[in-house]
């Protein structure tokens, strides 16, 4: 699923994900929660909550140290990006059992060079060990893409195409409508973003304007308007190879919650 965006994208992902699940027979669940906790970062109670509600295993992004929570006690159903420094908190690739007798999938997140703050691995250089790495693992390989640049971003799924089941583009919180499935690759360059629709990249409009002309950011104004759950469906062959890849985009039924959102 696409990324989370504060109490909103929870809330989506809480009343669109079960049943979207069992109407679509979806075997393994992916959630990116970069901007969950307060649409910047994620905490270890988010953490928690949005694997309750159905995730799988959880990736994050340039915010994965913001919460010191869960720095401070990772839990292993959440990724960090792997080409990080050695040493740090959590995993950048782990494998999974999907539940209910489904296969073992093998999910990892790899962070763009381009307009990032953080000192990082090259990605193109990191990408072939880690998917030799991967398919010793499981057929079923899905990367996570964290780049502000599509065009970094499309040249990392042509260096990927055929050598796993899907790279998922991320960061940007605009669901790009570029998704194809390249030699067996299924690829697309934002999931985009669940949470509000009707706003800047999640977060209040009014708040994102005031911070450019200020220069200060303000986290603390939630957008509601137009809550849905984005992401994409991915359809693979026993041999992890992509057959399809279906962008979607499901409101999310009801307006704000009074308390049902932790």
């Amino acid at each position: 699923m696409a990324e989370l965006v504060g109490k909103a994208g929870i809330y989506a992902l809480k009343q669109v994900l079960p049943e979207l699940k069992k109407s679509r027979n979806i075997d393994f669940t992916l959630v990116c929660a970069d901007g969950a906790t307060g649409g910047n970062g994620l905490g270890r109670h988010h953490a928690a909550y949005i694997r309750k509600l159905g995730a799988d295993a959880i990736t994050t992004g340039e915010r994965c140290f913001y919460k010191k929570d869960l720095v401070a006690d990772w839990v292993p159903y959440v990724l960090r990006p792997h080409n990080l420094g050695p040493g740090l908190p959590g995993a950048g690739w782990r494998v999974f059992k999907a539940p209910g007798g489904g296969p073992r999938v093998a999910a990892a997140v790899l962070l763009g060079q381009y307009f990032n703050r953080l000192r990082v691995g090259n990605p193109f250089n990191e990408l072939p060990p880690l998917l030799e790495k991967l398919r010793e693992q499981s057929p079923f390989v899905v990367v996570d893409f964290h780049s502000w640049a599509s065009g970094e971003t499309r040249t990392l799924f042509a260096a990927a195409a055929g050598l796993c089941t899907a790279v998922i583009g991320s960061h940007n919180r605009v669901q790009t409508a570029d998704e194809e499935v390249l030699n067996g690759t299924a690829v697309i360059c934002d999931a985009g973003r669940t949470g509000s629709a009707e706003s800047v990249g999640g977060t209040d409009a009014a708040a994102r304007i005031r911070e450019y002309l200020t220069g200060i950011p303000d986290w603390t104004k939630e957008a509601w308007e137009g809550n849905e759950l984005q992401g994409v469906l991915i359809e693979a062959d026993n041999r992890g190879r992509a057959l399809g890849i279906e962008r979607i985009r499901v409101p999310a039924a009801g307006g704000k919650p009074s308390n049902s959102v932790k």
